[in-house]
């Protein structure tokens, strides 16, 4: 197969495969597909590191187990994944379903994913107000960016990286093994000078390097250079610079081909996920190729419903600072369902001060009956357990008018004052011009959501509206 196929689809979204891509696509792209169609993504995951998946507060169990995609009777059938995914003939970028035309609703054709990319910029701490024009193949690598900064900030957690590397010297202070070739070279006429290697614990590594590197170059692009500047990386990233004093831009290839294969000792682990994230950002030129010879499957992927519900904690702790977030994987602020630390669970943000639990849902929902029958047992128990008097869905809308709301008694035979509330935040749909626009349209949404919240928890509740 000589071709290469590149097809777009949406998060949550089932579509024939002829028009993702837009063409009729041949059994052996077909078949390309399959290798990723309904495989678990911790197994992907594990493909030498190189599908990159960003998802650090979920449980394994409760995301990891799902798939990117599935194919079934020619449809392809997307969940809650968005970024773009790969194999050796086949390029397949997944939208959030709020990547929309607004001459048609299931269209994805206007380009730009501004919703995700806004998220992003959120939760990674990156302001960004425009985005460049490009190939879907290159507006795959905007993604790269977000990452490096995630990855770099973990790395760095743990200490500059520091390794033994043999070091060429040519001076009268001799230690280490004495290089005859080299001597013989550089001191024909003898002067004092002494050709020797010392192997050395330095700084100035391949993977510091690497890094450097990719500073670098990403200093040259212009939607990403401020990123660079921001205040939890200026320091760190000259602190990159200096202890790199070697660094020449023409040694590029070299210390990509040094860092193929990773040798990082097992104490700096948060340091592989970054070699990955480097080499992809600075094989760009080569489209994100590095690999795919030997790992038929690629790519860059994110969890839009983690993505969703860390955007939202931004929000929420505009609302009141004593908002509590809980997140999965460092066990902070879980909670239990039953004595002596049984069953543990995890609300999404709750304020005992505030007397509210809110649970972030990245589904479809415009009427209180399409709420999973779970979690309206989910909300009612965190309720329950918590001691609490307002229970909160919150959903991003797909629909281009005023967010919606509504609250529900909660059924009691003690005729307790507790309250289900349902919040659709508007995500700006219709026409957008770019970024900027974008970003001013979602602002919008963003003080109606905390103006709305204020209110409600000041016991100034505006007139409900049903949904």
């Amino acid at each position: 197969m000589n071709n290469e196929y590149s097809g777009k689809t949406t998060d949550n979204r089932s579509a024939s495969l002829n028009d993702i891509f837009k063409t009729d696509v041949p059994s052996d792209v077909i078949n390309e597909l399959k290798e990723i169609s309904g495989k678990k993504i911790s197994d992907l995951k594990n493909k030498d590191g190189f599908l990159i998946y960003c998802n650090e507060d979920k449980r394994k169990d409760d995301v990891e187990k799902n798939s990117v995609f599935t194919i079934s009777d020619n449809k392809l059938t997307t969940y809650n994944i968005a970024g773009f995914v790969g194999t050796k003939h086949t390029f397949l970028t997944i939208c959030s379903r709020f990547a929309k035309d607004s001459s048609n609703d299931s269209a994805i054709e206007s380009g730009d994913d501004y919703f995700l990319h806004y998220m992003l910029q959120k939760v990674f701490n990156i302001n960004i107000s425009t985005l460049e024009h490009s190939t879907d193949r290159n507006k795959a690598f905007q993604f790269l960016p977000y990452l490096f900064k995630y990855y770099f900030l973990k790395a760095l957690s743990q200490g500059l990286y520091k390794k033994y590397v043999w070091n060429k010297y040519n001076d009268s202070k001799v230690k280490g093994t004495i290089d005859i070739a080299r001597h013989i070279k550089h001191n024909f006429i003898f002067t004092g000078n002494i050709a020797y290697n010392v192997r050395e614990h330095s700084y100035d590594n391949n993977i510091n390097q690497l890094i450097r590197h990719t500073i670098e170059y990403i200093s040259n692009i212009k939607m990403f250079s401020m990123m660079l500047e921001s205040d939890d990386m200026a320091d760190l990233v000259q602190d990159i610079r200096s202890i790199t004093p070697t660094y020449s831009e023409k040694n590029r290839q070299q210390v990509i081909n040094n860092n193929l294969k990773s040798d990082i000792h097992p104490y700096y682990y948060e340091y592989e996920p970054l070699r990955q994230i480097c080499l992809q950002i600075l094989m760009e030129d080569d489209e994100l190729k590095y690999g795919r010879q030997e790992n038929k499957i690629y790519g860059v992927l994110f969890d839009a419903a983690w993505l969703w519900e860390e955007y939202l904690n931004t929000l929420v702790s505009e609302i009141d600072r004593s908002f509590i977030h809980t997140r999965n994987k460092s066990k902070e602020n879980r909670i239990y369902m039953l004595e002596n630390n049984g069953w543990e669970a995890y609300p999404d943000y709750y304020s005992s001060a505030l007397d509210i639990v809110m649970d972030a849902k990245y589904k479809h929902a415009n009427g209180i009956n399409q709420i999973d029958s779970k979690d309206k047992m989910q909300i009612i128990s965190y309720m329950h357990i918590l001691g609490l008097k307002k229970g909160v869905f919150l959903y991003p809308s797909e629909n281009d008018e005023e967010p919606k709301y509504r609250k529900l008694h909660l059924y009691h035979k003690e005729n307790t004052d507790e309250y289900v509330y349902q919040y659709c935040f508007k995500i700006p749909q219709g026409e957008i011009n770019d970024m900027q626009d974008f970003i001013d349209k979602i602002t919008v949404s963003e003080k109606k959501f905390i103006e709305y919240w204020k209110s409600v928890l000041n016991q100034d509740e505006p007139v409900k509206k049903s949904l």
